[in-house]
């Protein structure tokens, strides 16, 4: 059995940002994402000095794709966990017809 997993890289950079309101909270973010990166979550802070303040985690966009195969599917699986570095997850796996 061949399996075929997509995985990127579990490091994320995180950020402060802070505006009057929320909708100019989240374009100050979106402005501020690192190349190759994407928002995966923006959690609101309160108020400081008037102003929202939040804190932005962005996610790395690129994956690469692995392969691995075994007698079974448990064999696959444990085979190909075996290839994914301690800093990479799976974000998905499926088997293919050989």
């Amino acid at each position: 059995m061949k399996l075929i997993a997509t995985v990127r890289d579990r490091a994320t950079i995180t950020t402060e940002a802070s505006a009057p309101d929320v909708a100019s909270l989240r374009a100050a973010v979106l402005a501020s994402t690192p190349p190759g990166h994407a928002l995966a979550g923006l959690h609101g802070g309160g108020r400081v000095n008037g102003d929202l303040v939040g804190t932005a985690v962005f996610r790395p966009t690129a994956t690469r794709t692995i392969e691995a195969e075994g007698r079974d599917y448990p064999s696959a699986r444990k085979a190909l966990e075996a290839l994914v570095p301690e800093e990479q997850v799976v974000l998905s796996v499926h088997a293919v017809d050989q």
